[in-house]
């Protein structure tokens, strides 16, 4: 399956396909969890602390070796008006790629997601550096063109590997 071509098939803007290892892990970013600015800390177990410590999750996607980098840009203020409604809506779409992938794979890939979602962690419980991630994938994070770029990932072991 050519993941990227089905990311952008289902409405993502951008996807890139990137090594694991040029992931950075920002372990301290974890504070962000903890400031609670969703209102999900200790309240649902794919966020922290139920999801895990830093080193643990950070373990947890080494497993993979690549990763999908999957990014929905909202340009317009009628878009921006409600992140949380974006963020949600990008989560369903990762999701549908994850089962597609899942379907097609001989293992099951790793999500994610853009703001706490289901059983899904986000990128802050992972630690990971999004503007890193970004520019390792050849994608804009943050710019001063007023944009908000949403992003969630699929850690995969490509087949044959």
């Amino acid at each position: 399956m050519d993941f990227i071509k089905e990311a952008l098939t289902l409405g993502f803007n951008n996807a890139a396909v990137i090594d694991v290892k040029d992931l950075v892990f920002v372990l301290e970013y974890r504070q962000f969890c903890e400031e609670n600015l969703c209102g999900n800390f200790n309240v649902i177990s794919s966020c922290p602390p139920a999801c895990g410590t830093p080193e643990e999750m950070h373990r947890k996607a080494l497993n993979y070796k690549k990763a999908l980098i999957l990014q929905t840009v909202l340009e317009s203020p009628e878009e921006q008006f409600d992140v949380k409604k974006a963020k949600y809506n990008h989560n369903i779409l990762t999701e549908k790629l994850y089962k597609k992938m899942e379907a097609d794979a001989e293992t099951t890939p790793l999500l994610i997601s853009a703001g706490p979602y289901k059983r899904f962690s986000c990128m802050s419980a992972y630690g990971i550096d999004a503007q890193k991630m970004a520019d390792a994938a050849n994608m804009l994070c943050w710019t001063q063109d007023e944009k908000i770029r949403l992003f969630s990932l699929l850690l995969f072991n490509p087949e044959n590997s």
